[in-house]
């Protein structure tokens, strides 16, 4: 469990745009690190001020570990300590959480994001608490809670957070449930423990922000990274005006999404850009040529790339 010192420095750090990073793949599905490169300058150059690998977005559950491993080993060279980086933990069980964890402390990270488990649904808060106890005594790193229960299906409820909070090492919550009942009841759970607050649904950040979210985690900050700070820097600052306006162009970005499953959608739109190649996990639908011209008509007309693109 790590010291007060150091949970008081992560939570000092811990705000504003955090992207959930993709994770860069070659045709043969190995790690693309020259894609790690360009795309940490691109996100950090745009306002960034974390960066979360192996989530939803970086198929952090999915990829093989070495993989994984070798993709958050390139983030954290790639980031050079210029702000955090957080590694997501979504197994199946707690025994491969913990081996994860440990794997990615050994890495460099600076703070772990942790899922519910993902495979047995067992008495929910309970099951929770556990599993996050048991990664927080295994490793040093501070701890984001991570709800998003369509993907672990199973949900943190706020009885959870109150208990999970009382571990030293947890920070703060993420909530990507995209459900605004849940997320308000879950924050407030999470700022009554002293916890830090970030919602993870794109079209909630304005809102989030206005009833006092620390931070958001949008996946769209891959493409349009300054868009996505600016929305941040506003909703943090109390310019709501602002943040409504910014919120309206950011969902205008998101509607790339549409052109057929949204990871594959958002890694071609980053092809586009020429920051990262296409190529995602094997399993996910590729976009056909309709989907990649919808997503090419997306990028033109939020001012993305140019007309002639």
């Amino acid at each position: 469990m790590i010291t007060s010192k150091a949970e008081d420095t992560m939570k000092d750090h811990l705000s504003g745009m955090i992207p959930p990073v993709i994770s860069p793949l070659t045709a043969e599905h190995r790690p693309d690190t020259g894609a790690v490169e360009r795309l940490t300058a691109h996100v950090i150059d745009g306002g960034a001020t974390g960066v979360f690998v192996l989530g939803s977005c970086g198929e952090g559950p999915t990829l093989e570990p070495d993989v994984a491993r070798t993709i958050t080993r390139a983030y954290v060279h790639a980031v050079a300590g210029s702000v955090p980086v957080l590694a997501g933990i979504g197994e199946a069980s707690t025994e491969r959480a913990i081996r994860a964890a440990m794997e990615y402390e050994q890495v460099g990270v600076d703070a772990l994001v942790v899922m519910a488990p993902m495979y047995f649904n067992t008495e929910t808060d309970d099951a929770v608490v556990r599993h996050v106890t048991a990664i927080a005594e295994a490793t040093t790193l501070p701890l984001v809670v991570y709800n998003i229960p369509h993907l672990t299906h199973h949900p943190i409820t706020p009885r959870a957070v109150r208990a999970i909070a009382a571990i030293d090492s947890v920070v703060a919550l993420k909530e990507s449930s995209g459900d605004w009942t849940t997320y308000s009841a879950l924050a407030e759970a999470a700022r009554a423990a002293g916890l830090r607050v970030f919602q993870g649904a794109e079209a909630l950040i304005a809102r989030s922000l206005a009833s006092g979210a620390d931070g958001a985690v949008p996946g769209i900050a891959n493409v349009v990274p300054d868009l996505a700070a600016r929305l941040v820097r506003a909703g943090l600052v109390g310019d709501t005006v602002l943040a409504e306006d910014l919120q309206r162009q950011l969902n205008d970005v998101c509607a790339l999404y549409q052109s057929g499953f949204w990871l594959t959608s958002l890694k071609s739109a980053l092809a586009e850009l020429g920051l990262t190649g296409s190529t995602a996990g094997r399993a996910l639908s590729p976009l056909d040529a309709d989907g990649l011209s919808e997503v090419r008509s997306v990028l033109r007309v939020v001012g993305v790339i140019g007309a002639s693109a």
